[in-house]
């Protein structure tokens, strides 16, 4: 599928998804340390950002991210 294109040419295509991954992550973990977390402890949302690809943040997003109006 990707025969014809070079090593340089593959990361160039995926250097959007890949700056948007780490922004995702930055994000996430600032909200952890800034805003609290709702369902589990701040370690393991942070491990679950980090090491679970693109789902992890999302489902810190839905899931673990306390809200101004949560006490």
């Amino acid at each position: 599928m990707l025969e014809g294109f070079s090593t340089m040419e593959i990361i160039k295509m995926l250097l959007p998804v890949i700056i948007l991954e780490f922004g995702l992550k930055v994000f996430c973990i600032i909200s952890i340390y800034k805003n609290g977390v709702k369902n589990l402890n701040k370690i393991v949302w942070t491990l679950v950002v980090l090491f679970i690809s693109t789902i992890g943040p999302i489902v810190f997003l839905i899931f673990g991210r306390r809200n101004s109006y949560d006490n």
